[in-house]
């Protein structure tokens, strides 16, 4: 929860920190997060330990020592490069909700904590006498995606990881990364590097943007942030062939050629200049070209293949309905057949959301993996 205090000459940050932490060493997080205010009522955000897990396995908002189960819908939204969010719908006219905007609350789902959040907004309604309350809730990194980058806006000499943990604190975020050998060095590199935010770029939207660069993933585990790679899984896919798969209500496939290219031309000077061509299986002999100079040079070709593959997956969507609330997490594939939407042969999908609907429907949105996993189809769908 975010607690108040009182910033006055007297009443530094150093002091402010020491009453909400117990020490001075935050001082400068507070006081980027309130804007460097010299005086007035500002914000420190401190964790709620004390939400007890419900004894039963089952999707529940908990709100202080307040668990609510007797809602009517819920939806529980969970992004690839996303922040997780919830709402829930009551419609039980005998109970006084209690809850008020910008409350800490957890919602729970089947396998423990789907997200440690806040109460973002509160829709209420009163129809013949029959009153009904719609709570929105984002996980507390929602405070990235809404606020803007506070200074400085640019980061010199200093590790990728080192950028992401330091905006991740200014407003106390959890934030790990992936212990995978491979990617020590890009977590680790402060050679030449810099990284600078735009005027008005939130903080979750640079923080993603300069993952991006790098080939990460930024995602929301609903209890903080994590920073990875997405690999294809060769292992458990959702079924969603068609003929096999039970429940599947409705799909959608947009597949859209406009703005995609078959050459995929680079161009740096720094540090040197230097020019990449990558080519994707586009039937139309279309260049698309990017000057900048954030590029690496040294590095054109791997840039190139995650633009090209970032571009593919802009422009191929499923979306499929199934008949049931079922729980599966975003970044989980899928393998797909479907003639119907022009899907003739297995072909395997990244879901990169997941929206389950009470009682009975989970959406799925879809695209195809080398979106995420920076590795060029040998055949585009539909092409």
């Amino acid at each position: 929860m975010y607690k108040e205090f009182t910033k006055t000459e007297s009443n530094t940050y150093d002091d402010i920190a020491r009453q909400a932490y117990g020490t001075p060493e935050k001082a400068g997080n507070i006081a980027k997060s309130n804007n460097n205010i010299e005086s007035g009522k500002v914000l420190a955000f401190i964790e709620d330990e004390s939400t007890k897990e419900p004894e039963e396995k089952e999707v529940a908002l908990v709100s202080g020592d307040d668990n609510y189960t007797d809602f009517s819908e819920y939806s529980l939204i969970d992004g690839l490069n996303a922040v997780k969010g919830a709402v829930f719908i009551f419609n039980n006219t005998d109970t006084d909700y209690n809850y008020k905007i910008g409350d800490d609350v957890t919602i729970f789902d089947e396998e423990g904590i789907f997200l440690k959040g806040r109460v973002a907004n509160i829709k209420n309604a009163v129809r013949k006498r029959a009153r009904s309350s719609q709570v929105e809730i984002k996980s507390h990194a929602g405070v990235l995606l809404e606020s803007v980058m506070p200074y400085p806006h640019e980061f010199t000499s200093l590790s990728i990881k080192d950028v992401l943990t330091l905006n991740a604190e200014i407003y106390n975020q959890k934030i790990t990364f992936s212990d995978e050998l491979e990617l020590e060095e890009v977590f680790s590199n402060e050679i030449g590097t810099s990284f600078t935010s735009n005027d008005n770029e939130t903080v979750f939207d640079f923080m993603n943007r300069i993952c991006r660069s790098r080939g990460l993933l930024l995602t929301d585990t609903g209890d903080g942030l994590f920073v990875g790679r997405c690999k294809a899984n060769t292992e458990e896919k959702l079924n969603l062939i068609y003929g096999e798969c039970v429940g599947l209500e409705e799909m959608f496939f947009n597949a859209t050629g406009d703005g995609l290219g078959r050459y995929y031309e680079i161009n740096s000077q720094y540090p040197a200049s230097a020019s990449s061509t990558i080519q994707i299986p586009y039937p139309a002999p279309i260049i698309k070209r990017f000057n900048s100079n954030d590029y690496n040079s040294r590095d054109l070709e791997s840039i190139g293949v995650r633009l090209a593959c970032e571009d593919i997956g802009k422009h191929y969507e499923l979306v499929a309905v199934l008949s049931e609330n079922k729980y599966i997490k975003s970044g989980s594939f899928a393998v797909v057949k479907n003639p119907d939407v022009g899907i003739k042969e297995e072909t395997d999908f990244v879901i990169k959301e997941v929206w389950r609907k009470h009682p009975d429907r989970t959406i799925l949105t879809m695209t195809l993996p080398c979106a995420y996993t920076y590795e060029i189809p040998e055949q585009l769908p539909l092409c």
